[in-house]
């Protein structure tokens, strides 16, 4: 428009709206612009395998290229929408649609088979290994000093060699029958892995072991052989496993699992479910033979 604004201002309005009209322009004249074509969306389902996923992107990537040369009409790109959309399977062929769902079935499956062996296998894993006389740490010993304990009438106090640095204490009830002159320099077997505790407070680390009848009314040393040393471990026939850690033997109560087994033969022998005990001068008895007795 050429007009300035104060003819514009007295201008009539015909006259400027006449002079200020854009020229007619034919519909032949005008410019379609579309927007660029977009890729197909495709989808996996995590189990295809390469040719699939190739396949799948070819086909993709040349739907939006045929829709171009169609022109990037409107319908050239709803035509792509709708392969991309229709069925959810994201250009695959009825093949490759195919041989994704029998592998994923197949894996399935497979799944499912591994799934029904492991209750097995887990309980198979945590079936309890049968306990062993193996499990106790019984030592060659010698009491090389015993006193009286100083508040407990039924115990005495003992320095025990069993082949360490030094000494062990250790608290046995044989008071009652025992003299204290009895105690001294006795070759005895001592039962190692157990806790340390307190008796009547006295720091225990130890068993001395003994052979008792039923009611506890005798009770008598058990003892190694003549010729055994002190410290070297007390075994039993078919029973050559490592003793457990003190720790272990106290929470699994392990000791409390093998004693009712450990007792004495016909011939006054120590032995557990029929093995005989043994050491490197020979088996291992109850001082006096007392037999068929319990050993503790």
């Amino acid at each position: 428009c050429q007009s300035t604004a104060s003819e514009l201002a007295t201008a009539a309005p015909g006259q400027v709206a006449a002079e200020s009209r854009l020229p007619p322009v034919g519909l032949d004249k005008l410019v379609v612009i579309a927007p660029p074509a977009q890729p197909v969306p495709f989808f996996f389902y995590g189990d295809e395998d390469d040719d699939v996923v190739a396949a799948a992107a070819k086909s993709a990537s040349a739907a939006p290229a045929a829709a171009a040369g169609k022109g990037g009409g409107k319908k050239g790109g709803g035509d792509a929408g709708g392969k991309g959309g229709g069925g959810g399977g994201g250009g695959l062929t009825d093949e490759e649609k195919k041989a994704a769902a029998e592998k994923r079935a197949k894996a399935k499956a497979e799944k499912a088979a591994k799934k029904a062996k492991q209750p097995k296998a887990k309980q198979q894993q945590q079936a309890p290994a049968e306990l062993s006389v193996s499990a106790l740490d019984i030592r060659v010993g010698k009491i090389i000093k015993a006193w009286n304990h100083d508040d407990a009438e039924k115990l005495y106090c003992e320095e025990v060699d069993v082949g360490e640095d030094k000494p062990r204490q250790i608290a046995s009830g044989l008071r009652p029958f025992y003299k204290l002159e009895d105690m001294q320099n006795r070759m005895v077997l001592v039962l190692c892995n157990l806790k340390a505790r307190n008796l009547v407070g006295f720091p225990s680390h130890g068993m001395v072991m003994c052979a008792s009848n039923d009611d506890h009314t005798k009770v008598e040393f058990a003892v190694p052989p003549e010729g055994a040393k002190i410290g070297e471990r007390v075994m039993f026939e078919g029973h050559d496993g490592e003793p457990e850690a003190e720790n272990k033997v106290a929470k699994k109560k392990i000791f409390d699992k093998l004693a009712p087994d450990l007792m004495t033969d016909a011939d006054g022998v120590v032995i557990w479910k029929g093995a005989k005990s043994s050491t490197s001068a020979g088996p291992c008895k109850a001082v006096n033979g007392m037999p068929n007795a319990h050993v503790a």
